[in-house]
């Protein structure tokens, strides 16, 4: 009520667009009563209001109350802060947390045993957070946060202005409540600056924060690679991202030399972790000290490849022999330098005909489909597609690219891009009548797993007919008696 009425005196100099929001969350029974109290109020002072409810029992058996009630409520602020949203203008979602409220949270965050983030506190503002991703737009203001709750009720009688108490805040099954009333009063016979104190304590560690931040960077710089040069294993070493700049992945992925990670101090460490994840767009809140730690242990201490897992919200993490990568979970770890027909590719397609003379663009490649005669053909086709009564390449004789093929254009009948799909089998050159599962012959080719989903096969029909990179299949070879042949092949799509 203090926070609604220091605005409406000040709406004209600032020139703001109040409006008043209030959610009833159905806990208490006198709560319709809060709400029409909101509302009266709103009508008194001349400004718009929002207001909802949500049904009985809705919080009911939810497990942490408190956390639940807050995220239905700021989905509920964010809400009527996209209504009111003007051109892609940012709209503050301002609240009355105060200096109480502050150094109640360093407390807490004490007790938890946070490091220097925590003990930062509130900041005066930030990102409006939903299932920990920030809504865009919307930003949560805090403009009492340096007014003490004694300064709160002097102003709100000077001004004679009524107010609710909501008498969950007594209750002391919950920890902030405890820490309201037991901790704080008796710390302020040991210190009556107490609170105070705490606060000036947030605001050191918030500058700390803010300057250990370039450090962090340095460490970003010395420790992140690019996505370019990687090789088609993952397995080789990978360009330097611009020193002080993130690449054009950060915002799905941050790809790191794991050597290099290791050299760094455990502080170091730890703060690029925590870095790398605001660098993905995913906040820091809820992220504890411990899921922090057991991935810096386990980066240090294993040298295990593999991924991706699960480390924090939908970040996902994965290994390879020198590196490893952070990332969302629909991303591939690490950007492939190769065709790859990615989620957004998948969502749309099945399998697209690929027609003689014609092409298929995937993303930065294309895949192209030319007829030659079989006496035509150059003489390295035979490096991976001969039968085995050809003659064999020369000594001098050119390998073809791992990612083009020569096929018996007789032995297909309408070719198709797609990718593995369960229950597939696929019989490679030279295992006549010995086919296998597609997962168990990308597994042996050591495809990553990360990539077998979006890998692009040929398809004719139901049978694969080439997988790229790797085989065609034994029943598409050419022999003496093949007469038209189709070269396939992909290339870089010039932009």
């Amino acid at each position: 009520m203090a926070l609604l009425h220091l605005l409406t005196r000040m709406r004209d100099d600032w020139t703001l667009n109040l409006v008043a929001a209030h959610l009833d969350h159905s806990i208490r029974p006198d709560s319709r009563e809060d709400a029409a109290f909101v509302v009266e109020m709103a009508k008194r002072w001349n400004v718009p209001f929002e207001t909802d409810r949500l049904p009985p029992q809705t919080l009911t058996g939810t497990g942490n109350l408190e956390a639940t009630a807050r995220l239905w409520r700021y989905q509920f602020l964010a809400q009527v802060a996209g209504e009111y949203q003007v051109d892609g203008c940012m709209v503050d979602v301002a609240v009355a947390h105060t200096a109480n409220d502050q150094a109640e949270t360093v407390l807490m965050n004490l007790i938890r045993g946070s490091g220097m983030h925590g003990l930062a506190g509130m900041r005066a503002v930030t990102p409006l957070l939903l299932q920990n991703r920030p809504v865009p737009g919307v930003r949560v203001v805090r403009p009492l946060l340096g007014v003490s709750r004694s300064e709160i009720m002097r102003y709100l009688k000077e001004h004679d202005i009524p107010w609710r108490e909501d008498p969950s805040n007594q209750d002391l099954t919950f920890v902030r409540n405890r820490i309201r009333h037991e901790v704080l009063p008796y710390l302020i016979k040991i210190n009556p600056q107490i609170v105070a104190s705490l606060c000036r304590t947030a605001s050191i560690m918030g500058a700390e924060a803010q300057r250990s931040e370039q450090y962090t960077q340095q460490a970003l710089a010395a420790t992140r690679l690019g996505n370019e040069g990687e090789g088609t294993d993952f397995s080789s070493h990978v360009s330097p991202a611009t020193p002080g700049g993130a690449s054009p992945e950060a915002h799905t992925r941050q790809v790191f030399d794991l050597l290099a990670f290791r050299d760094l101090s455990a502080a170091d460490q730890r703060e690029s972790l925590r870095a790398a994840l605001r660098e993905l767009g995913r906040p820091l809140t809820g992220l504890g000290f411990d899921a922090v730690e057991r991935l810096r242990l386990a980066l240090c201490d294993e040298d295990r490849t593999g991924g991706p897992y699960s480390w924090f919200a939908d970040v996902m993490l994965t290994r390879i022999r020198n590196a490893f990568s952070l990332h969302h979970r629909d991303t591939t770890p690490f950007a492939p330098e190769h065709p790859y027909l990615d989620q957004t590719w998948r969502a749309n397609f099945s399998a697209v005909e690929l027609t003689v003379a014609g092409e298929i663009v995937v993303d930065r490649w294309t895949l192209r489909c030319a007829e030659v005669d079989r006496q035509e053909l150059p003489f390295e086709w035979a490096a991976k597609t001969r039968d085995s009564s050809e003659p064999r390449p020369g000594p001098g004789a050119h390998r073809l690219s791992r990612w083009e093929a020569y096929i018996d254009a007789d032995t297909v009948q309408q070719l198709g891009l797609g990718t593995p799909r369960a229950g597939l089998r696929f019989e490679p050159l030279g295992l006549d009548g010995h086919g296998k599962p597609l997962a168990d012959y990308l597994t042996d080719r050591k495809v990553p797993r990360f990539l077998r989903a979006g890998w692009p096969v040929l398809f004719d029909g139901e049978r694969v007919v080439w997988v790229g990179g790797h085989q065609i299949a034994h029943s598409v070879r050419i022999t003496p008696r093949s007469h038209r042949v189709f070269h396939l092949y992909w290339e870089p799509t010039c932009r």
